[in-house]
């Protein structure tokens, strides 16, 4: 039976997790959550699988075989503990993190990075869009599924 963390709206991500999901799990621990669709067959390090109830493409939960989950994306009304959350416009995101660093472009249009308060083992990869933030993820800062 699925945990009920997979159809609440109230899902914080971070900082080490979303609900019953942790980074670092087993794909077997992570399944076990009832939080996750199937895993997809792994491409090279790692698999993919996506969040219930999230839409098609969205809530993506990649596993590596070396560190166990190691990203997991926000979609929805999920937020960070501080309040960040995706469709916040940029400047109040900067406000919540100031300590956020572009990896490409900047603040209002890019994708970047910022330390994740209480893991010092993880980040937020955030993304912005025409002054809106489009993408949340809690990941490990040295991850091996992407970039």
């Amino acid at each position: 039976m699925p945990s009920s963390d997979a159809t609440s709206t109230a899902l914080v991500l971070g900082p080490n997790g979303l609900g019953s999901l942790k980074l670092g799990m087993s794909r077997e621990q992570a399944t076990a959550t009832g939080m996750l669709r199937p895993f997809a067959d792994y491409r090279d390090e790692c698999a993919l699988a996506q969040l219930r109830p999230a839409p098609t493409d969205k809530g993506n939960v990649n596993h590596s075989r070396t560190l166990g989950i190691a990203t997991i994306d926000a979609y929805g009304s999920i937020k960070t503990p501080e309040g960040a959350r995706i469709g916040m416009s940029s400047a109040d995101m900067v406000r919540i993190y100031p300590g956020w660093t572009a990896a490409d472009g900047d603040a209002t249009n890019g994708r970047g990075i910022v330390k994740t308060p209480g893991n010092n083992k993880a980040v937020y990869r955030i993304e912005t869009d025409k002054g809106a933030v489009i993408q949340l993820t809690l990941q490990y800062a040295n991850q091996n599924c992407y970039e």
